[in-house]
């Protein structure tokens, strides 16, 4: 995978990020604007430029990530 610092997102991107964010933020009971919500969103931020930029690659990718996967209230 390639990461795409620079990388400009439009409407269908940040569709991506924001459904898998809502999501995780509703099974982990989250409010996507508190301190842990905002972190998941730069988490996933981070795996999209990572190169996963679908909503499965993105969920997968999620459940793989250390911090999103391993999340405990």
């Amino acid at each position: 995978m390639t990461f795409q610092l620079n990388r400009t997102f439009g409407s269908e991107e940040l569709n991506v990020i924001e459904g898998v964010l809502r999501d995780w933020c509703g099974k982990h009971k989250v409010d996507p604007t508190s301190a842990d919500g905002v972190l998941a969103g730069a988490v996933l931020v981070s795996l999209f430029q990572a190169g996963n930029v679908t909503v499965p690659t993105l969920e997968k990718a999620a459940t793989t990530h250390k911090w999103l996967s391993e999340f405990n209230r």
